[in-house]
């Protein structure tokens, strides 16, 4: 990809920033600490739009989710959202890197270029990219923490930007679903398979490697789903270094129990812990628990 560049500038505390979107699930307090900056995603519920913030959806939400009683609509960042961040970015470093959510999934892709065309106008001395990270939730969140590691370290925008490809390459996503309910509202799954999951009290293993998602296993319990999700993180990880963010959306009990064992039984570099915002709640539905990785050579 082309990088939009500008003039120069004075030099900055900083040679490259990192900006992301909020389908990373990121906690707000994780994010900050790293330098990582938020465009957040909105999600329209019932009569109500929220801003895809730290607080995901409160228990309220989560009980129409399950009762079916509002079918959520969500939208990408605007590019004004990308701008407002890459501006804050741009104060702190020479040139930024955006890292969206996978383009096959979001306008959001689209939206971080609009902004950052926008930028190069307004932003005389910043280079800014648009990095496609072909993935979603916490393997976007450790491309963009990969990303932003090598970042603080000093390194040019070209080697953040082969970090952050890199690790895209490598990083895997697990989880198991309550239902495909949520996922066939997206679009993206049939009918029938959402009605034979309900039918037969199925929990479906799904996985995210390489920028394409496929069924691992239908097991008929969620203990079961929970099983086979942690044997396959096993398999990957026994003996490797490895980097983890253990997901969920409305299971927080099962997801520090998956948390907590990973913890126990494995050489991490980092583990993580977070809870869905509302934009991938809302496309998962409530019960989903998952675990993204990628392991060191």
């Amino acid at each position: 990809m082309q990088p939009h560049r500008a003039d120069s500038a004075p030099r900055k505390r900083r040679r490259v920033a990192v900006v992301t979107d909020s389908a990373t699930a990121l906690p707000h307090d994780l994010a900050s600490a790293r330098g990582i900056r938020i465009a957040r995603m909105e999600i329209t519920l019932g009569d109500r739009t929220y801003d895809d913030g730290p607080q995901g959806l409160g228990d309220e939400q989560f009980r129409l989710l399950r009762e079916g009683r509002a079918v959520p609509q969500t939208a990408a960042p605007r590019p004004a959202a990308w701008l407002e961040q890459i501006r804050a970015a741009a104060s702190e470093a020479e040139s930024v890197l955006c890292i969206a959510l996978a383009s096959r999934l979001s306008a959001s892709f689209d939206s971080a270029r609009t902004a950052a065309e926008l930028a190069a106008a307004e932003l005389p001395g910043t280079e800014v990219r648009v990095f496609d990270s072909d993935s979603a939730a916490g393997s976007e969140a450790l491309v963009s923490l990969a990303a932003a590691s090598l970042a603080a370290a000093g390194a040019d925008l070209a080697a953040v930007e082969e970090q952050a490809r890199m690790v895209a390459g490598r990083v895997r996503l697990l989880a198991y679903l309550d239902t495909l309910v949520y996922v066939w509202r997206s679009g993206r799954v049939p009918r029938i398979a959402v009605w034979a999951t309900n039918l037969f009290d199925v929990k479906p293993v799904m996985e995210w490697y390489r920028g394409k998602v496929g069924l691992v296993a239908r097991p008929r319990a969620r203990s079961r789903a929970a099983a086979r999700l942690f044997a396959e993180f096993a398999r990957d990880a026994a003996g490797k270094r490895v980097h983890v963010v253990v997901m969920h959306a409305d299971a927080q009990a099962d997801a520090v129990a998956l948390r907590d064992r990973i913890a126990r039984e494995f050489d991490t570099a980092e583990l993580h812990l977070t809870s869905f915002a509302a934009f991938m709640a809302a496309h998962t539905g409530p019960g989903l628990v998952g675990v993204a990785y990628w392991t060191e050579d």
